[in-house]
């Protein structure tokens, strides 16, 4: 008899433990009541509105990151005229002041710090489409995407064909930029990150960078033949953006002729 009562003294704890662990749940969470919090629908709808929050809470955080960009860029381009009209005032006060200012110039344009523009290509490369895709095709999905080899050998393809500046969804390409692969997405420069479509910059000779991309053993033909995106369009103005970041060399250093 005993035994028997103690079972129910611990029925009846159990029964009020879980009475209180739900009362505490719906104090936490008041749209779901006693009633509803075994719906699977009511579940489901739960976790949405939480992955709605989220996605909200970071897009909000992006538009904030890139307003905070945009500001800071115009910040560093007020400190640069203030630099520019420092220089001209010092040429002026030298002999060759301003044959240094343009040597200074011209080493900025190799070095890739400043804006500039001229003619070329937009180059459009994106992933297939698809609904061109078969299902029996599912196999074969990593040759119907852009890869950051891809990327590297049409920018390698635009520089041997005579390209002066290159740009990637805006980011100035330069000799230690890199083209990486971040997962579903590609890494272009220092920080940035992008997924397709890739718009793709570049300044020279329209007709030269257009006409590269027909050699039989150009990257085009093989997007091609794989069915990505490869638009290529002769502009007669290209803007393309100085390149925003540090250099630092600190293991190379120029060689004295007297050492």
């Amino acid at each position: 008899m005993k035994i028997k009562k103690d079972i129910w003294i611990l029925t009846f704890v159990g029964i009020l433990a879980g009475f209180f662990a739900i009362r505490a749940f719906e104090a936490q969470n008041p749209q779901l009541g006693f009633s509803n919090m075994l719906s699977p629908y009511t579940l489901d709808r739960y976790f949405q509105d939480r992955s709605i929050a989220s996605i909200e809470y970071y897009l909000n955080q992006t538009k904030a990151l890139e307003e905070s960009k945009a500001l800071l860029l115009e910040e560093i381009r007020e400190l640069e005229k203030i630099i520019s009209e420092h220089e001209e005032t010092a040429a002026a006060k030298l002999d060759r002041g301003e044959q240094i200012r343009q040597e200074l110039q011209d080493s900025r344009m190799i070095a890739g710090m400043l804006d500039i523009e001229g003619p070329g290509v937009e180059i459009i490369l994106d992933d297939r489409k698809r609904d061109t895709i078969l299902d029996s095709d599912t196999d074969m999905i990593g040759y119907y995407i852009v890869h950051d080899s891809d990327l590297l050998e049409v920018v390698n393809e635009l520089r041997a064909a005579g390209a002066e500046a290159v740009a990637i969804n805006g980011v100035r390409i330069t000799g230690s930029s890199r083209i990486s692969c971040g997962g579903p997405t590609i890494n272009v420069g220092k920080e940035q990150r992008f997924a397709p479509p890739f718009i793709i910059h570049a300044i020279g000779d329209p007709e030269v960078l257009t006409s590269y991309f027909q050699r039989d053993d150009s990257i085009y033909q093989t997007l091609m033949f794989w069915g990505l995106r490869f638009e290529i369009k002769q502009k007669d103005v290209i803007q393309i953006p100085r390149y925003i970041g540090d250099i630092e060399f600190r293991y190379a250093k120029p060689i004295r002729e007297d050492e």
